[in-house]
């Protein structure tokens, strides 16, 4: 069975950036973004739909972003999913960190449009590589 969208998950607690993400994510309509404000609601969404790609703040309420992609990867079945970091922490040390972690990218902010957008593509074709035709 053949696919015609995605879906995205953004999880992020300022009301400005997740603005940022549905204006970003509205123009392409293969793509449906989930929202949660914190991990724990995440885990919640992803108890009833499992996301082709994650977009994770690191500086998140409660569980931060770094727990969140431990909880993932400890689920064999959600262990698949890319989880791309996007942090205002932006020393090179935290770069490496996230990468050390094994998030598929590290996005600082100010998000490069360009950058991040090509970044989801990419993504995507993985993911779509994936689906049953």
């Amino acid at each position: 069975m053949k696919r015609d969208h995605c879906v995205i998950l953004c999880v992020e607690d300022n009301p400005i950036n997740m603005a940022l993400m549905h204006h970003i994510f509205k123009k392409y309509s293969q793509i449906r973004l989930l929202k949660a404000e914190s991990a724990e609601q995440a885990i919640e969404i992803l108890g009833e739909e499992i996301p082709d790609l994650i977009i994770m703040d690191i500086q998140l309420p409660g569980m931060d972003g770094y727990e969140a992609l431990d909880y993932l990867k400890q689920r064999e079945d959600m262990r698949h999913i890319p989880v791309i970091a996007v942090s205002s922490y932006a020393m090179e040390s935290d770069i490496v960190r996230g990468r050390e972690a094994s998030f598929a990218e590290y996005i600082t902010k100010p998000i490069d449009l360009k950058h991040f957008l090509s970044i989801v593509k990419e993504l995507m074709l993985e993911v779509a590589a994936t689906w049953e035709l």
